[in-house]
């Protein structure tokens, strides 16, 4: 497997720490082209995929994680969605040319979560982040470090044309109970002291095992086998007649008088699902059809 569009972990195996190195590639280029994002937006959209992609492969969720921020002008809306299989997709809802200054204003009077979407034997999850700092990763630590009480530890990259993004964290020890706090020793204030030395083009530039080897040549480290990331869209069009179903007979009928089709335009990936007269009528015929036999 190449070095583009995966997650791979790692441990170490004489230190209670383990990591992931997530890299974005063609599935970030694939996601920022889809609107026409100004850089700040690309950017922190960037930092949202590979968050959502670490925080997914830690947290192993067999659901869709996603890391959302909802605000007011000029950022309304921001997401990064990653699957268990590593699907990610990504959108933002913005106005005008935002300058870094007021992003930062913007995420700072907003609401920052992380959601988790479950399978069928698993209940959905939402979790609050305070924003801290002046960065999405000071706020990512500080959620682990106050709420999970585990102390964790992200870098994140991003240029034109990748996302990367590295994160450290510590294990539970062998016996500890999930509800008790976990103390980061020695072992983790050296690993911190050994991977403060990378830097942003590291990230970008180096392959995974270049860059484990330069960090920690003196240490046992175990890397794993990488998994793909790609990009991955949840509309279909089946959806599509679910959003003709939202919109209601008399309204479906009444747009068709005026346009002949109704086109649903996926928010994420801008892919249009089109419905013709004899469409809209066969989506409210077997809605009509499954009511009454739910009835009866």
């Amino acid at each position: 497997m190449n070095n583009k569009d995966i997650v791979q972990s790692f441990i170490f195996e004489n230190a209670n720490v383990r990591g992931e190195i997530v890299r974005l590639d063609e599935s970030f280029q694939t996601i920022i082209k889809q609107h026409s994002y100004p850089e700040t937006i690309r950017t922190l959209l960037g930092e949202l995929l590979v968050t959502s992609s670490l925080l997914n492969g830690i947290i192993k969720t067999k659901g869709r994680l996603t890391v959302q921020f909802q605000g007011k002008d000029p950022l309304k809306l921001i997401l990064a969605q990653c699957s268990n299989e590593f699907n990610i997709r990504g959108l933002a809802q913005w106005e005008g040319d935002l300058s870094e200054e007021d992003l930062l204003v913007a995420l700072k009077n907003g609401v920052l979560a992380i959601m988790i979407d479950p399978d069928a034997t698993t209940s959905r999850y939402q979790g609050i982040v305070s924003w801290q700092g002046n960065s999405l990763t000071e706020s990512i630590e500080g959620y682990f470090r106050d709420s999970e009480q585990l102390p964790t530890r992200l870098w994140l990259a991003v240029n034109e044309t990748a996302a990367v993004g590295f994160l450290l964290q510590t294990l539970p020890s062998e016996g500890t109970k999930k509800t008790m706090p976990v103390i980061a020793g020695d072992d983790w204030e050296h690993i911190l002291c050994l991977t403060e030395t990378i830097t942003p083009e590291e990230l970008l530039t180096l392959d995974n095992h270049t860059l484990l080897h330069r960090l920690y040549s003196q240490e046992e480290v175990r890397v794993f086998e990488p998994a793909p990331v790609a990009f991955g869209c949840t509309c279909s069009t089946q959806r599509g007649e679910h959003a003709i179903l939202m919109l209601g007979q008399e309204e479906a009928e009444q747009e068709l008088k005026d346009k002949q089709v109704i086109v649903v335009t996926c928010e994420f990936c801008n892919s249009e699902y089109k419905f013709d007269k004899v469409d809209v009528a066969t989506i409210f015929k077997k809605n009509n059809d499954a009511s009454s036999a739910q009835l009866h």
